[in-house]
C-alpha cells in the first residue's frame, strides 16, 4: 500500500549546519525520540552510505518493534541526498525512498522532501486513509522536532 509524502521546511540555519545534523546519529536519535510514538532502541552507522537500527512505533493501531537499514543511495553535499529505508517486524514491513534537497536563503534553509513509503503484511489491512494519516502525522511532528533543535543550536552559537 503506497504513502506519497512530499513538502518542505524552512528553518533558521545554515544549509551546512542542517546537512550535518542529518547525518548525526545520536542527534538523529534524539529527535525522533520527540516524535510521539516513536522510540529508537538502537541506531547505528554502518559505512558512510548505511544505518541499521531497531524502533518500537505505537500509533493507534499501528504498533511494533521494527528493525530496518537506512542506505544512501545518492548524496550530493550539502544539497541532495536520497535515502532508501527498509523495516520488518513479524507479519509486517515498510520500505521508501525519499529525497532530501537543502537550499540556502540567506540565514534560513528550505528542506524540501518528495518521497514514496510502502507497506504491507497486516498493516496494509488497516486502510489506505489510516495510514495516510499516521505517515503524514509522523513527518509533521519529526519536521517540527527538527525545526526546533535547529533553531536551538543556531541560536546558541549566536
Amino acid at each position: 500500500m503506497p504513502l506519497k509524502l512530499n513538502g518542505s521546511l524552512t528553518v533558521t540555519a545554515a544549509r551546512d549546519q542542517v546537512w550535518n545534523l542529518l547525518f548525526d546519529v545520536e542527534s538523529m536519535k534524539q529527535l525522533a525520540s520527540k516524535i510521539p510514538g516513536v522510540k529508537i532502541e538502537r541506531l547505528v552507522q554502518l559505512s558512510d552510505d548505511k544505518y541499521e537500527g531497531t524502533a518500537t512505533v505505537g500509533f493507534a493501531m499501528v504498533k511494533g518493534k521494527y528493525d530496518g537499514t537506512l542506505t544512501l543511495t545518492e548524496k550530493r553535499a550539502p544539497e541532495f541526498v536520497k535515502v532508501h529505508a527498509e523495516g520488518k517486524s513479524g507479519a509486517n514491513w515498510t520500505s521508501g525512498d525519499v529525497a532530501l534537497t537543502l537550499a540556502q536563503e540567506a540565514d534560513k534553509t528550505t528542506l524540501t522532501y518528495e518521497g514514496v513509503g510502502n507497506v504491507g503484511g497486516t498493516l496494509a489491512s488497516l486502510g489506505q486513509r489510516l495510514i495516510d494519516t499516521v505517515g503524514k502525522q509522523v513527518v509533521a511532528q519529526g519536521s517540527k522536532a527538527l525545526a526546533e533543535e535547529l533553531e536551538a543550536r543556531s541560536q546558541a552559537k549566536s
